[in-house]
């Protein structure tokens, strides 16, 4: 065979391998930041000391996504060790909780505690295995911390609404609101300098994240706006949708 044609084979097949690579890593980070959302949407519904959103059809039908969503993306990477059996665990906690019944007049912070301790072994699991493979390019690793820091920062505020449950919606060391949202201001202005053709896209975003930023950064609340997990689930989105648009363009 002519050296030309195998040498072309050879690059297009570690081509296809990159590229193949690269969309597992968006995968395994998606699965974190739907694990963010599932698991902000399931306190948004449980959470009995609001009743203007305590057992709203509409949030049990988003979390419910939620989950769907995890399963589809979970799917697709089946060979990374430990996703499988903690989200496994995750829909089982899930499963249970929504056997009991709904009473306004009931806190569910234990039923929701080992719901929020399973997303951690998720969240700990797809965080090792995007390790090993490494986002792309600087500016997909800027995208994907800075959608994670906002799914962060979202459940840590829906949190506040229950007692004792703080310490499990965030990992140790990911830091306070404060620190959380000191990264998101310097990870956008990175974004800008590394990618200034993206300015529009990404200060549509951040313009979601802050019409929220201070309710989100008021502390001890019980009665937590429903709103910011509707502006910053589309800002988590619009990261999301961005980071695999800059993959695709780099692809060979």
């Amino acid at each position: 065979m002519n050296p030309g044609i195998i040498l072309a084979v050879l690059l297009l097949l570690v081509s296809s391998a990159a590229r193949a690579d690269s969309s597992v890593a968006q995968q395994l980070h998606e699965i974190r930041t739907h694990g963010f959302m599932l698991c902000s949407n399931l306190l948004v519904y449980f959470n009995s000391q609001d009743p203007a959103s305590a057992f709203d059809p509409k949030v049990r039908e988003e979390y419910r996504l939620n989950l769907r969503d995890l399963d589809t993306l979970a799917g697709g990477v089946a060979d990374q060790p430990g996703i499988a059996d903690s989200l496994q665990e995750l829909k089982a906690t899930i499963d249970s909780i929504e056997k009991e019944p709904e009473d306004v007049r009931v806190l569910y912070t234990s039923s929701l505690m080992p719901i929020l301790r399973a997303h951690g072994d998720l969240e700990k699991a797809a965080e090792s295995a995007y390790l090993k493979m490494g986002a792309t390019s600087p500016v997909v690793a800027g995208l994907n911390q800075l959608s994670l820091d906002m799914g962060r920062m979202l459940l840590l505020y829906e949190s506040q609404a229950f007692i004792n449950i703080g310490e499990y919606s965030v990992k140790s060391g990911e830091g306070s609101f404060e620190a959380i949202d000191q990264r998101i201001g310097s990870r956008f202005e990175e974004l800008l300098k590394l990618e200034p053709n993206m300015e529009s896209e990404l200060r549509e975003a951040i313009t979601d994240y802050r019409f929220v930023r201070q309710k989100l950064k008021a502390s001890n609340q019980t009665l937590i706006s429903r709103s910011a997990i509707m502006y910053l689930g589309r800002s988590v989105e619009k990261l999301n949708l961005l980071a695999k648009n800059v993959e695709r363009k780099k692809a060979p």
